[in-house]
């Protein structure tokens, strides 16, 4: 015998045989209530459901099936869309922010470099002024390495060193007159240069014939005046202007050009040239010929003149 429900019961839905009576034009719900535990005498445990048939009509609110799809649905929106911000976070953005730290940082990186590169500059130009190039190579024009020079192709000294006067047969010369210095100041490598200490030679055209110490692989030459500053007149118009410097192995062979350069006045007091790697030679012989200067129509002074290269090994 089915169990009926009271509260059914209490409404008349069950006919006068205990039967329920149902419409057809109603729509059944099941509804699950929640579970009830009754003991019997202390001892049997029953558990038992009560199902209730609620009748409701058919303009009734959606029941729970139908709002558990919305809620399924707008958790899986909100997820998609969770989803594709995530990828956006996480991609996108990221990248335009490393690509713009990059672009700073490159930028920041490469104006400290040229900053760098600037002080650098500065530093090696105070460097050279006070070490000159030509200090830190080996200078093979040296007399006390064995260096001498060709006085029969070199310039005569000014003033020249010539009687000024001659009386029977007796030469007599100036008391006042200043003798000139011999090339031979060149090859003492002389440091710091002060003024007077020059060979000097007349005119603005002349040259000087070295024979070095040892055969060498010439790779530049070096120049010197004394800086404007220094000079009592203070100009350096007797300075070297425009020169060619000229080699050989022996002195009958033809000369070798090694090449033309031209003195800065307003550079370091020592300057020093590279010679072209096509005119790289095995010299033993160097003549320095000065085709002009910066100015003075009397007289043309040099202050230093150094060989530089390696040793080179040469059949005698």
């Amino acid at each position: 015998m089915l169990r009926k429900s009271s509260r059914l019961q209490s409404t008349g839905y069950y006919n006068s045989t205990d039967e329920p009576v149902i419409s057809y034009k109603e729509t059944l719900y099941r509804v699950f209530k929640r579970r009830r535990f009754h003991f019997r005498n202390g001892e049997e445990l029953h558990l038992e459901h009560d199902l209730e048939y609620d009748i409701c009509t058919s303009d009734a609110e959606p029941g729970f099936g139908s709002t558990k799809r919305k809620t399924f649905l707008l958790i899986l929106l909100l997820f998609s869309f969770g989803l594709l911000f995530s990828l956006a976070i996480f991609t996108s953005i990221p990248s335009v922010i490393m690509t713009n730290i990059f672009t700073t940082s490159t930028k920041e990186a490469r104006k400290q470099l040229e900053e760098l590169q600037s002080e650098l500059a500065r530093l090696k130009e105070k460097f050279d002024f006070l070490v000159p190039v030509a200090d830190r190579l080996p200078n093979f024009a040296l007399e006390s390495l064995g260096a001498r020079i060709i006085y029969d192709k070199t310039s005569e000294s000014y003033p020249p060193d010539k009687p000024l006067l001659q009386i029977f047969g007796f030469t007599l010369s100036c008391p006042n007159q200043r003798p000139g210095i011999s090339p031979r100041i060149l090859l003492e490598g002389r440091a710091p240069m002060l003024p007077g200490q020059c060979w000097a030679f007349g005119g603005s055209q002349g040259q000087v014939s070295i024979e070095l110490a040892q055969y060498i692989t010439i790779s530049h030459v070096s120049l010197g005046h004394i800086p404007q500053m220094l000079s009592p007149d203070l100009t350096v118009s007797s300075a070297p202007r425009t020169f060619s410097v000229f080699g050989n192995q022996h002195t009958e062979d033809p000369v070798i050009y090694l090449g033309t350069f031209q003195y800065d006045p307003n550079g370091g007091p020592l300057q020093t040239f590279k010679i072209a790697q096509s005119n790289i030679s095995v010299v033993k012989y160097v003549t320095l010929r000065i085709h002009d200067n910066w100015g003075n129509s009397q007289y043309s002074c040099i202050y230093s003149f150094r060989v530089h290269g390696k040793l080179a090994w040469h059949e005698h």
